[in-house]
């Protein structure tokens, strides 16, 4: 409560951080700029559309969480709820600020006292719907004032999280416990969730992240790469980042030049595509005698070893295209998303930094991923592809720790709405 108290006192200073910041950021500026407008645009439409409709609202912070509350929106009775959806990211709201899974959409402003109590008393939830970890502390505390129900859901807190450094316990466990509701994924992350909250308000709901990847999976099409990888065994390696790089040039090393070629092809989707970004990975493939190209500028006539992947976006898609997937970050800040290549029957490998993702550390406790600790153990993973009932099993049974988990997204909205 005392840092509370002193992030209150913060806030005039935090307000002057921001509006500094806003010169020169132009992200800032356009929150700052188009915020109070899209609150005003959403009272307009409660005005014209809530009537006898209870109002809800679901926020998301950027693209990420929004992916997540896709399928829980795409449930809500409309004709009995008012659904207003909010981001804090511009990117995703000037790309999703008229979508028809919300009635309204609107920012989320900052996190300042006075921007909170005015923000509630302007739309007037009944509900105020967190998914994942995007907690404001003043929303969330004067939303409990002002009688709304305060819900997190899809929670994820890992036993190495912030949140249990020294001098934040305390303050994140008073946190939680504003809450009325917490609806996770896991036993497991439920666990680490009691830490913090009241075993009262905690409940093992499933993710709806699940549903999300399930629902892009039965909708994605094989015409995002050229024919010729139709008729290959593709190796995708997934959101990789720097540091995956010293992986991947010890399994090179420790593979046949020739490894890739007519029959075996390496698809490599870098999770950032700039220029800069893509060239320590094509200067490695150099040395190593690699064969490669963007995919912008893939010629068919005489195709590469390697496919680079310059496009954003489509990497969930892609993995349908694969036998094999590794996903990047595992040796660093943490493997990223690893549902989504498993909806696909891919066989699932990472590295050993896990813990901050709950389904990976399942995954590797079932045998439904695999976990290496260095390029030797990938190259003999990568060498499996010439074994084609061994992967079929893998990918099969990382393909059925997803199905298992459907409709989170229905148990979610029962709790929510019960």
């Amino acid at each position: 409560m005392f840092i509370f108290l002193f992030y209150i006192i913060l806030s005039p200073i935090i307000l002057g951080l921001i509006l500094f910041s806003s010169v020169f950021n132009q992200k800032i500026r356009s929150h700052l700029w188009d915020g109070k407008k899209s609150v005003k645009s959403a009272r307009s439409k409660i005005d014209l559309s809530s009537e006898g409709k209870k109002i809800i609202l679901f926020h998301a912070a950027s693209a990420g969480e929004y992916e997540q509350l896709k399928p829980i929106l795409k449930e809500v009775d409309r004709s009995q709820y008012f659904t207003i959806l909010t981001f804090f990211s511009p990117t995703i709201f000037e790309k999703e600020n008229n979508t028809e899974l919300a009635d309204a959409v609107c920012y989320h402003p900052f996190d300042l006292p006075w921007s909170a109590i005015l923000f509630f008393i302007k739309l007037k939830p009944q509900k105020y719907i967190i998914t994942r970890h995007d907690v404001w502390p003043f929303h969330l505390y004067f939303a409990g004032l002002l009688g709304i129900q305060t819900i997190l859901i899809n929670a994820n807190l890992y036993p190495n999280s912030t949140r249990f450094y020294f001098g934040l316990k305390s303050f994140n466990r008073w946190l939680f416990h504003q809450f009325d509701l917490i609806l996770t994924g896991s036993e497991n992350l439920k666990n680490t969730i009691l830490s913090l909250a009241p075993q009262s308000i905690v409940k093992v709901t499933g993710d709806s992240r699940f549903d999300q990847v399930i629902q892009r999976s039965r909708n994605s099409k094989r015409d995002l790469l050229p024919s010729i990888f139709d008729n290959t065994q593709n190796i995708i390696l997934g959101s990789t980042v720097d540091s995956d790089l010293p992986t991947l040039s010890q399994t090179l090393d420790a593979m046949d030049k020739n490894f890739f070629g007519n029959d075996i092809r390496l698809i490599i989707v870098p999770h950032e595509v700039g220029d800069c970004d893509l060239l320590p990975l094509e200067n490695l493939l150099t040395e190593k005698g690699l064969s490669h190209q963007r995919l912008c500028v893939f010629n068919e006539v005489n195709p590469p070893q390697v496919l680079i992947v310059n496009k954003v976006g489509i990497l969930a898609d892609l993995y349908t295209y694969g036998k094999i997937a590794y996903i990047g970050a595992g040796f660093s800040t943490g493997v990223h998303s690893v549902i989504e290549p498993a909806v696909h029957k891919c066989m699932v490998v990472y590295g050993p930094r896990v813990d901050i993702l709950d389904e990976a550390v399942e995954m590797t406790q079932t045998g439904a991923g695999l976990m290496i600790h260095n390029g030797n153990e990938l190259a003999e993973i990568f060498k499996k592809i010439k074994h084609p009932s061994e992967i079929e099993k893998l990918g099969n049974r990382a393909y059925q720790f997803v199905i298992e988990k459907e409709y989170a997204s229905t148990r979610i909205l029962n709790e929510i709405f019960e």
